[in-house]
């Protein structure tokens, strides 16, 4: 049964005699004819009968129940103590103080002031109130668009077409020079006859109301003055709401109210120019929040994934927020349901994959977590692969690995280690013919060394292979491979390594990983945290950048980080790397790497000085053609996770 409105409780319910009384913009209230009673007041505010009903269930659970005198007392008293409520939330929400002036207003201590346009050129430009969108100010805009009946507009036309045409006919009937004013004015109107006429423009008028807020006059001066020449520069005319600083406040307020009523003929066509979001942006419909826009504070919401590519640079000294912005990233992707892998030379990643339950592996001498350098993809469902293209990218690959493994290495000797590999891997039923390895044996560095031994011209090759595979080296590289890419979050941890085996080791890893990918397409994208490791050799920059162009293909996404600028430029891979990055984040830079970076992403002087005095966390953000200012924001829990300060 529906919950009865007080009104039909009391009157149902109470055997005294009761007088209604209909009270204006307010619920019915009870006068009850008893001295010890006092009248309802008529003048009591809106209460939601809900509101007071609510406060006595017992009267409400059983409406059939007679009441006494006492509880419709208790009722007029629950009425009166809402009434008294709704009154001082009032108070406690209305400012202390508020003066009306002249041309301002005075809330507090804000000085409040309305502006309006009352006088545009002949041609609005495109974007024209871009510099005031972007104002780096507190301020509240307003527009006003009110149509304007066509047949009016036509009748004021030809009246005015008519006394244009008359001033001419004048002008030329006293053998005066021509007025180009004026015939300018005569095509205008005509133009605008034709187009309202083929209905391809429609007459509107337009108001524009801008409400500036200050902490003194003087600085209310300021932007007062400000305002004017951004807006003149472009030949548009603004006044104050002289004597009318009340309804211009009101004007520019979430009230839909124009009280200034100031306004100013505009076309269609001139109307498109006054769309309010002209500056740059970056928030979409869906995506992970990576910022604030520093140039309008907007969101940055962004989904790299629907990018061109999914990839991203990220480049910042040391110490300045680009490990702490790439965590953020991972822990608000894997809240979309994307997986992350990440190459972490520093250990920097492991309180991260702690609290969200991924998998840390650590790849050293001592560890237990192994991989084969000789693995392949189980699986590739792409119908641009045929027989042998597997073993024949595997081939380059090893080679690759090789190099950075044994130092330069002669055109013979690659000959040499091209049938090696090839021998190796025929040994184990892996073809040309057939490279497919289900059911199949792996071959480890070990068979080929000793395809090696066996070989005319290889004495070399064994010699300096030989650390890997049989001494200190052979338990890192030589070893079946026994993890699992399986979590959502999988970081490999290569600090424990030597200097000279990091590199080796990061090259493996892609190479895992770039198998996993191209087996199971899903949605992942992977980090590769100091990369200045990788591309200081030929061989490991060739791969990223050849794992960078061909990631999004099978739905990776590769993020590269670096501090040292200057060592990943210096490779030719690290500038196509880059170029093949949709998505660039740049933070705090040093004066010695700054002319690198504004040579390769074209900085202007502003974007240049940004970078140079950027604090912790704040920088640039291109994605695409878009370029932002970004300020990288955080949550208290979220720092907690991720951050790598000391003593926090």
């Amino acid at each position: 049964m529906a919950t009865p409105t007080l009104a039909e409780l009391i009157s149902k319910n109470y055997t005294g005699d009761i007088e209604w009384l209909e009270t204006p913009n307010s619920m019915s209230v009870v006068s009850v004819n008893n001295s010890e009673i006092s009248p309802a007041s008529t003048t009591s505010p809106s209460v939601p009968e809900t509101a007071i009903t609510s406060t006595l269930p017992t009267y409400i659970e059983d409406p059939d129940r007679k009441l006494t005198k006492e509880e419709a007392m208790e009722l007029k008293e629950t009425e009166k103590e809402y009434s008294e409520s709704l009154a001082f939330i009032k108070d406690a929400i209305a400012p202390a103080m508020m003066r009306i002036d002249a041309t301002k207003l005075q809330i507090g201590d804000t000085y409040i002031r309305t502006i309006f346009t009352y006088a545009y050129p002949d041609v609005l430009e495109w974007n024209w109130l871009s510099p005031l969108i972007n104002w780096d100010v507190k301020f509240d805009i307003s527009m006003f668009v009110y149509p304007v009946d066509s047949a009016r507009v036509m009748k004021f036309l030809r009246k005015r077409l008519t006394q244009l045409g008359s001033q001419r006919a004048m002008n030329n009937g006293k053998w005066l020079i021509s007025d180009p004013h004026l015939d300018a004015q005569i095509q205008d109107v005509e133009e605008l006859q034709q187009y309202l006429t083929r209905g391809q423009e429609k007459y509107f008028h337009f108001s524009l109301y801008v409400t500036t807020y200050a902490d003194s006059e003087d600085e209310m001066k300021k932007l007062t003055n400000t305002l004017d020449m951004m807006l003149a520069g472009r030949n548009i005319l603004t006044k104050q709401t002289f004597l009318r600083a009340e309804q211009g406040f009101i004007a520019t307020g979430p009230f839909a109210r124009d009280e200034v009523n100031v306004f100013r003929n505009i076309s269609t066509k001139g109307l498109s120019t006054t769309f309010p979001f002209s500056s740059n942006s970056l928030s979409q419909d869906d995506g992970i929040f990576y910022g604030i826009n520093t140039h309008n504070k907007s969101l940055i919401i962004f989904d790299r994934f629907r990018s061109e590519n999914a990839n991203m640079c990220v480049f910042a000294k040391s110490g300045w927020g680009k490990s702490f912005a790439v965590k953020l990233e991972i822990l608000r992707a894997l809240m979309m349901g994307t997986d992350v892998i990440v190459l972490d030379p520093e250990n920097e990643y492991r309180a991260l994959v702690e609290t969200v339950g991924g998998t840390y592996l650590n790849i050293s001498l001592n560890s237990n977590e192994k991989i084969n350098p000789f693995d392949l993809p189980r699986s590739l469902k792409d119908s641009e692969t045929h027989p042998g293209d597997l073993l024949r990218w595997a081939i380059v690959n090893m080679i690759g690995l090789l190099r950075l493994m044994l130092g330069a290495v002669t055109p013979n000797e690659e000959a040499i280690l091209e049938k090696a590999i090839i021998t190796t891997y025929s040994l184990k039923g892996i073809t040309m013919e057939d490279d497919s390895i289900d059911g199949k044996e792996i071959p480890l560095l070990k068979d080929l060394y000793s395809v090696l031994e066996t070989m005319d011209g290889a004495s070399g090759l064994v010699n300096r292979l030989e650390k890997y595979v049989s001494w200190v080296f052979a338990g890192v590289f030589s070893r079946p491979t026994n993890v699992d890419l399986k979590g959502w979050l999988v970081v490999f941890s290569v600090r424990d390594l030597d200097d000279i085996l990091r590199p080796i080791a990061m090259y493996i890893l892609l190479t895992y990983v770039w198998n996993v990918a191209r087996s199971s397409e899903k949605k992942r994208f992977l980090v590769v945290d100091e990369a200045w490791n990788i591309m200081q050799y030929e061989d490991s920059a060739k791969f990223l950048f050849g794992l960078v162009k061909r990631a999004r293909k099978y739905g990776l996404g590769v993020t590269t980080i670096t501090q040292d600028v200057e060592d990943f430029m210096g490779s030719s891979y690290g500038k196509a790397i880059v170029t093949n990055s949709s998505i660039q984040l740049l933070l705090k830079q040093s004066p010695a790497s700054i002319d690198v970076l504004q040579n390769i992403f074209k900085l202007t002087e502003q974007e240049k000085y940004i970078l140079l005095n950027a604090s912790v966390g704040t920088g640039l953000f291109f994605a695409g053609w878009e370029h932002v200012g970004i300020e990288i924001l955080s949550s208290y829990f979220e720092e907690k996770i991720i951050t790598t300060k000391p003593n926090i």
